[in-house]
C-alpha cells in the first residue's frame, strides 16, 4: 500500500487528477492550479522523506508544556509531519513523538493502542495529559479515542487536520476497514456523530475548501469545537502550510 501510495504522488497521479475532476465540477476552492501544483510538491517531498519515519521527530527531546502526539493519515507514516514538527519545536512545544499503527485495520483498534501510547507518555514523563494532532484518518483515530475510548481528559488539546469526520467518498477506492469505516454514512461515521461531546478536550477541526480527498465544505462542524476552513490547501499541504503551523502552535501553547 505504501508502494502504491508512492508511485501516486511521484507521478503526479494524485493530486493532478483528483483536483482536475474537482475543479471540473468547480469546487476545487481557490486558485485550483496553483493548490494542485503545490500539493503534488509537497506531496512528493513528503513522501521522499519517508524512510525519515524510522527516526524520532524533531522536538523529540523538548520540554514543552506537555507531550504532542501526532497521528499519521492513511497508508502513511510520521514523517508526514517532519514540517508541521520542525515549527512546533522551534516553538518551544513537546515533547513531540509520533504515533505509528497500521492504517489497514480498524479504527478502534487503533484508539486503543493510542490510548495505551498515551499512558506510557503520560508515564514517562510525568504529564497530567497530552496534546495530540491527527492528519486525515489519524484524526479519526484519535477522536475515537477522546469520545469513545477514555481519552476526554487525558488529552487536553485535539487538532484534526484533513479529518474526514463525516466520511469522505473517496474512502471507496481504499483497501482494508478504512475503505468502509470512513466512507459518507457509515457505522462508526455514524457512531460518532451520535458520541457525547468531550467535556475536557478542546478540539479544533482544521479543513480546506481545495482539499481533493476530504472536501471542507462537505464536512459539518463538530459539536462544540472550533471549526478554521482554508480555500486554498491540498489534502498534504496542511500539514506544510506555515499558516496551519502558526494556527497549531497558539491553541497548543494557550494552555
Amino acid at each position: 500500500m505504501a508502494a502504491v501510495s508512492q508511485a501516486m504522488m511521484f507521478t503526479g497521479l494524485y493530486p493532478l487528477v483528483p483536483h482536475a475532476v474537482r475543479a471540473f465540477y468547480r469546487t476545487a476552492g481557490s486558485r485550483p492550479v496553483r493548490s494542485a501544483l503545490t500539493e503534488w510538491g509537497i506531496s512528493a517531498a513528503l513522501s521522499a522523506a519517508r524512510p525519515a519515519g524510522f527516526f524520532p521527530l524533531p522536538g523529540w527531546k523538548n520540554q514543552g508544556p506537555r507531550p504532542v502526539i501526532v497521528l499519521h493519515g492513511y497508508a502513511m507514516n510520521r514523517a508526514n509531519f517532519l514540517p508541521l514538527a520542525l515549527r512546533l519545536s522551534r516553538a518551544g512545544l513537546g515533547p513531540i513523538l509520533g504515533f505509528e499503527y497500521w492504517t489497514l485495520g480498524r479504527t478502534a483498534a487503533a484508539a486503543r493502542q493510542l490510548g495505551w501510547f498515551v499512558d506510557q507518555v503520560r508515564e514517562a514523563t510525568g504529564a497530567e495529559d497530552v496534546d495530540v494532532i491527527g492528519h486525515s484518518m489519524g484524526g479519526i483515530v484519535a477522536r475515537y479515542y477522546v469520545q469513545l475510548a477514555g481519552g476526554d481528559g487525558p488529552v487536553r488539546h485535539l487538532i484534526t487536520l484533513g479529518s474526514p469526520h463525516g466520511g469522505t467518498d473517496v474512502s471507496g477506492l481504499g483497501i482494508g476497514h478504512p475503505g468502509r469505516e470512513l466512507l459518507v454514512g457509515s457505522k462508526l461515521v455514524t457512531r460518532l456523530s451520535a458520541a457525547a461531546p468531550p467535556t475536557k478536550t478542546k478540539i479544533t477541526t482544521i479543513w480546506s475548501r481545495a482539499d481533493a480527498l476530504v472536501p471542507g465544505a462537505r464536512q459539518k462542524p463538530l459539536a462544540g469545537a472550533e471549526t478554521i476552513m482554508f480555500d486554498d490547501l491540498g489534502h498534504v499541504a496542511l500539514l506544510g502550510s506555515r499558516r496551519v503551523a502558526q494556527l497549531v502552535i497558539e491553541r497548543l501553547a494557550d494552555g
